[in-house]
């Protein structure tokens, strides 16, 4: 049974499709995360997320660096994004009877991921990337830097720059908030 990325990757290519459900598996929860912050539902970031994985499966090949196979899904994922949304500016008919509020209970901790995740979808891409392998995949530094082909200490640094751009954003947000509640 194949372990790393490289070795599923291998198995698919030499007619052994079935290996591909490995990746799946590894990374259907952080890609789902990712594109639910881009999306902003839960529902499209899954039926996003299945198209993320059925162009990949059918792009394999083209694949130049089977360590880097995350941010490769993550490049696929931000093309199907764009086409969603050229999709729903097509077809923009809003019906107010269709929105639903959301349980008071549940409503702050929804409020918070999804500020959170709107935050890591804004950052630019040599920053988003490491965020998303490190804290939705679980990636070292030291894998991340073998993924990215960048030196450790330039994702250290990207990811340092990261958190202040996060921070910002969020206390941002916090702070517009509480202007609201005071008025």
């Amino acid at each position: 049974m194949p372990q790393s990325d490289e070795e599923c990757i291998r198995f698919c290519l030499n007619d052994h499709p079935e290996a591909f459900r490995h990746l799946v598996r590894r990374y259907e929860i952080p890609l789902t995360r990712y594109l639910r912050a881009r999306l902003g539902n839960a529902e499209d970031a899954a039926e996003a997320a299945q198209e993320t994985f059925v162009r990949a499966y059918f792009a394999l090949g083209r694949l130049r660096k089977s360590e880097a196979f995350l941010s490769w899904l993550l490049g696929i994922a931000d093309r199907v994004v764009k086409e969603a949304w050229r999709a729903a500016r097509r077809s923009r008919a809003v019906d107010v009877g269709r929105v639903e509020l959301a349980d008071a209970s549940t409503a702050h901790e929804t409020t918070d991921d999804a500020a959170t995740a709107e935050a890591v979808a804004r950052l630019p891409p040599p920053y988003r990337e490491p965020i998303l392998l490190r804290y939705y995949a679980g990636h070292s530094c030291a894998e991340i830097s073998r993924d990215s082909g960048v030196p450790v200490g330039t994702v250290t640094k990207r990811l340092s720059r990261a958190y202040v751009l996060l921070r910002k954003h969020l206390a941002g947000k916090l702070s517009r908030v509480e202007d609201e509640v005071t008025r």
